[in-house]
């Protein structure tokens, strides 16, 4: 049997870290990224309920235009690593929170127009694919610029949920629901935090 090759991650790969994981570029691949998962008790289990949404759904996430592809686990220096496609803009780097991406944005008229479309674009994708996500913490989303001027937003963490019987995953009128509630408070959180660029015109376009 062939050992399997470890892969070593290190400082200058490192992208970020959130309160489950630290993310990596992966070292042979810069098209993706590996995430390490802090283990509680030895299980991680934003990783375990984010892998089992994958496993149920495969089927309706296939083409989904939100998640980020899996590329399953790798042995690392760091411990078993979870392979993902990275989100890169256009140049290769890569792309900010939406969070971040809001605060670096001016107040003026084009970048106000520039925020309308991303999240009309978000809200009709989220809608229609009805993504099941944990909370509404914006370091969960990444804008993606993938031609100049051109964004879409990307769902990086935080996905599926951990109710052992999960209707929202077997039933579509439930994850409608679902995704419609959550997408409201969004929008609520949003106006609370931003509301130099999300104003009352737009809260009304974007709610569900």
């Amino acid at each position: 049997m062939l050992a399997v090759e470890e892969l070593i991650l290190n400082d200058e790969l490192f992208i970020g870290m959130g309160g489950q994981q630290k993310t990596f570029i992966h070292p042979t691949d810069p098209s993706k990224c590996v995430k390490i998962a802090y283990a509680y008790n030895g299980v991680n289990r934003d990783i375990k309920k984010e892998l089992r949404y994958r496993r149920v759904c495969a089927e309706d996430l296939k083409n989904s235009r939100l998640i980020t592809k899996y590329f399953g686990e790798v042995s690392t220096n760091m411990g078993t690593g979870y392979v993902y496609e990275r989100v890169q803009d256009f140049n290769g780097n890569t792309s900010k929170d939406l969070g971040v991406f809001f605060k670096e944005l001016s107040t003026d008229a084009e970048s106000l127009k520039v925020v309308e479309k991303i999240l009309l674009e978000f809200k009709e994708d989220f809608m229609r694919e009805c993504i099941v996500t944990g909370d509404k913490t914006t370091t969960n989303f990444m804008v993606q610029e993938t031609a100049p001027g051109v964004y879409q937003v990307r769902i990086v963490d935080n996905i599926g949920t951990p109710v052992w019987i999960p209707l929202v995953y077997y039933f579509k009128f439930v994850a409608e629901w679902r995704a419609r509630s959550l997408w409201n408070r969004w929008v609520d959180d949003l106006l609370k935090n931003f509301p130099q660029l999300i104003l009352p015109e737009l809260v009304e376009k974007l709610r569900a």
